[in-house]
């Protein structure tokens, strides 16, 4: 048997076989435990008169091979025609309840996907398993006449690029928009593997279409570490870089003494074990014995609000506009230089376009370029997490920020400590009091201002659910729902292709 040719060697009768191997030789028996067969060799081939063949509760069409190694260990092949493989693997994938347009647009994905991965594992003497490392085989316990229906329809259509086969590579949902290929997998730019915004996927609607996953700081580290990546305490997580298609494409993480971990492209999925690349990520704050007012009652929780403290710098009243997220002060970076431009603890603010970043620069005193101490809405009609990086005289540095309606504001205590000023609270008066020549300690009240503990937790809120590149199949059943045809949904999600006529 080589999967084309068969030579028969024996007959049997018996519904139920079991094959046994030792190293050496096959033992097939039969339902009694009777003997049937048995063969020298380290290739046993099994065709089935009706051209179905059940193994492992799943019925298959094609003939089997089973192969075994020195040791006994056997290896189940399953040769099968092409499109009798993708009406095996079209239920499995997706559900045959969906619109005939989608399912015709999955078996195109399906076939292409099986004729362009055809040596992924030839090294273990097989071309394609039946798991999600490639696509799931089951073969025929889901199919349907309708799934059935569009393999026939579109038999032997393969999508094109240039007039050469374009792998029709395909996911469960994108949650806002697909991504190019060297952004998740790395390598060179394939043409028709685009990123293109979805305008036509629910993700409310899709199974695990939108998530949410808290992870401690120390299961973040143990996470880097079981990647192979080194990182001490966690102190800050971010991201740091996002594609034109708003997925996320860089993640920093820094621990207490300064060390950053940076993951990019898929690995700002698989690391954390995230559904897909498109989050953000909330810190879960920890919280000081001295904090500006009270505690938050549930960290996990965000809350935003225009903060109604005053602000004093060296006693004299400022003031920045600023917002208390989580109880927190936080106020935007340019305002707190522009109010300490004239004192001991100054620095400037200015943006590295080099390098993308925030530039911190102290003991420059902040030079005013129109804006600050704006007032503006105080309502809040936008915010997230802040996922600029900062540097502090060159060094990246960590600040929790958030960007609320389009301004980006930081915790004031982490500034502080960052720069080397005071600051403490005074609740009688409902003030912020910062003192430009004060370390964080404020020498008049003596009361210690203890620097804020690193976020304990972070919170990736996300949505979509897979690798993002290629064909949303949720997307394709909505685009089908509103009467796409197979080809308009593929050629959608797959740059410049045709498809071929069967």
């Amino acid at each position: 048997m080589d999967g084309t040719t068969f030579s028969a060697a024996n007959r049997t009768a018996s519904t139920v076989l079991t094959v046994t191997a030792d190293g050496s030789r096959f033992t097939v028996t039969d339902a009694a435990g009777s003997p049937v067969y048995q063969a020298e060799g380290d290739t046993l081939a099994v065709r089935s008169e009706s051209g179905l063949t059940k193994c492992k509760d799943y019925t298959y069409r094609g003939d089997f091979v089973l192969r075994q190694d020195a040791s006994g260990k056997l290896t189940v092949l399953n040769y099968v025609a092409l499109e009798d493989y993708v009406k095996g693997v079209l239920p499995y994938e997706m559900s045959a309840s969906w619109p005939a347009e989608a399912l015709k647009a999955q078996a195109i994905c399906a076939r292409s996907f099986a004729l362009g991965n055809l040596n992924k594992h030839k090294s273990l003497g097989f071309e394609l398993c039946n798991t999600t490392n490639c696509q799931v085989y089951r073969g025929i316990n889901r199919a349907t006449a309708a799934s059935d229906a569009a393999v026939d329809a579109t038999a032997g259509q393969i999508p094109l690029y240039n007039g050469k086969l374009a792998v029709g590579y395909f996911f469960s949902s994108d949650g806002g928009a697909t991504e190019n290929n060297e952004n998740v997998w790395g390598g060179d730019p394939v043409p028709y593997l685009r990123g293109v915004p979805d305008p036509y996927e629910d993700s409310k609607s899709a199974s695990k279409g939108t998530w949410s996953v808290t992870l401690t700081a120390d299961e973040i580290a143990s996470k880097l570490r079981a990647s192979g990546r080194t990182i001490g305490t966690v102190a800050n997580v971010q991201v740091t870089k996002r594609t034109d298609m708003d997925n996320v494409n860089e993640v920093t993480v820094t621990d207490t003494t300064g060390k950053t971990v940076v993951l990019k492209n898929s690995a700002v999925r698989s690391v954390f074990g995230l559904n897909s690349l498109r989050y953000t990520i909330t810190p879960n704050a920890g919280k000081s014995a001295a904090a500006e007012i009270g505690t938050c009652s549930n960290p996990d929780a965000l809350s935003i609000l225009p903060s109604t403290h005053k602000v004093a710098v060296d006693g004299k009243s400022a003031k920045p506009q600023g917002y208390l997220v989580n109880q927190e002060n936080y106020f935007k970076l340019r305002d707190i230089a522009y109010i300490l431009k004239d004192t001991k603890a100054c620095f400037a603010v200015d943006w590295d376009a080099a390098n993308k970043a925030i530039r911190l620069t102290s003991g420059k005193a902040y030079q005013p370029t129109g804006g600050e101490m704006a007032s503006g809405t105080t309502a809040v009609e936008s915010s997230a997490p802040s996922d600029d990086k900062i540097t502090l005289n060159g060094k990246p540095v960590a600040l929790s920020g958030y960007r609320i309606n389009d301004n980006n504001y930081y915790r004031v205590r982490d500034l502080a400590e960052l720069i080397g000023f005071g600051i403490d609270f005074d609740s009688a008066t409902r003030t912020v009091q910062i003192v430009s020549d004060a370390s964080p300690e404020d020498p008049e009240s003596g009361n210690p201002v203890t620097p804020s503990a690193p976020p304990t937790a972070y919170t990736f809120t996300g949505t979509g659910w897979g690798h993002n590149v290629g064909m949303s199949q949720y997307g394709a059943k909505a685009m089908a729902q509103q009467g796409f045809t197979y080809d308009e949904i593929l050629k959608y999600y797959f740059t410049g292709i045709t498809i071929s006529e069967s």
